[in-house]
Parts: C-alpha cells; sequence; structure tokens
C-alpha cells in the first residue's frame, strides 16, 4: 500500500523533493553537523521498514522544517560556498515553498493511518486476521475522518480485495 501511494504522480514528487532535501544535508558535511546542532537529531533513521521510509522521512522534515528553515536563512549559509550552488538554490527554493510543505501536511497523516496498522501487524504479538480486519477498517474510518482521497481508499481497497480479503478472515467478527 505505501508503495502504490508512492507511485501516484504527486506523492512521487513530494518524496523526490524531501529526498532533494534529505541527500543535499546527508551530502555535505557542514551542512549535516549544523542540522543535527540546529534541529538535534537526525532526519532518517536507520532500519526503517523499506515501504515505511519515505512517510518516516516526509514526517520527519515536517517536524524539523522549522528549525531547517532556520540553517537556510542564517548568515553562516548564506556565505557558506553551498548556498551558491544550483542545487543549494533549489534546496533552499524548496525549504521555503508553502505549497510544498502544504501538500506534505496533507499526505503525512494519510501515511501515518497506513504505517500505526503496519507498526500493529509487524509487531512481536502477531495479531489474529479479524483483529487485522478491524484496523483496516479503523483505518478507512480514520482516513474519512482527515477528508482522505478516495485514491487512497481505492489503492487499500484494491490490496485487501487481491490479498487479504476472504471469509475466514471476518468470520470470527460475526462470533
Amino acid at each position: 500500500m505505501f508503495e502504490d501511494i508512492g507511485k501516484r504522480d504527486s506523492v512521487a514528487q513530494l518524496i523526490r523533493n524531501g529526498r532533494k532535501i534529505t541527500n543535499f544535508i546527508y551530502n555535505h558535511g557542514w551542512l549535516l553537523a549544523k542540522m543535527r546542532q540546529v534541529c538535534g537529531g537526525d532526519i532518517v533513521c536507520p532500519g526503517a521498514t523499506r515501504f515505511a521510509k519515505n512517510y518516516i522521512a516526509l514526517d520527519s522534515l515536517l517536524k524539523k522544517r522549522v528549525d531547517l528553515k532556520k540553517i537556510f536563512i542564517s548568515n553562516e549559509w548564506a556565505s557558506h560556498k553551498l548556498s551558491r550552488t544550483e542545487v543549494g538554490h533549489e534546496v533552499e527554493r524548496l525549504m521555503f515553498d508553502h505549497v510544498y510543505w502544504e501538500r506534505v501536511e496533507k499526505i503525512v497523516p494519510i501515511y501515518e493511518a497506513l504505517y500505526i496498522v503496519l507498526r500493529i501487524v509487524a509487531s512481536e504479538v502477531v495479531p489474529t486476521m479479524p483483529f487485522v480486519y478491524e484496523l483496516i477498517q479503523l483505518m478507512k474510518a480514520n482516513l474519512d475522518r482527515l477528508k482522505g482521497k478516495e485514491w487512497v481508499k481505492h489503492i487499500i481497497a484494491d490490496r485487501w480485495d487481491r490479498t487479504l480479503k476472504h471469509p475466514l478472515h471476518v468470520a470470527d467478527l460475526d462470533l
């Protein structure tokens, strides 16, 4: 489901831009040290599950955005050679692009609804299928509450129908 959502053009563009910011910071020692100092930690977390890494990175960027902006408006940034590079200009523009951040703010809660279910299902305690079915129903209700896009619900329904939907899975719910 994460992968399917990430393939949508609008979401893929958000992810590419998030990677551009993250890669730029992590590829330059001075900027990485400054980010760790100002933000108090890293953007990406090692060992994140493969499908959720885009959500985790976007969520982390969103949470650290105010502190990251401080770096890009600082005198140190303005006088650093990175600020005069083409990629530096592009990343700086992205950091102050309100439309980009508004779109990230809309997609992160959608990813979060899926991520919560993924974490529960992947936990040490293996849930029963009726429990997973109930989690999916709650996730759909949460997406409705968030005014989730119909295309997201279509992806969830399609994936559910292809892989997990079976009458025996919901039999326990009726008991």
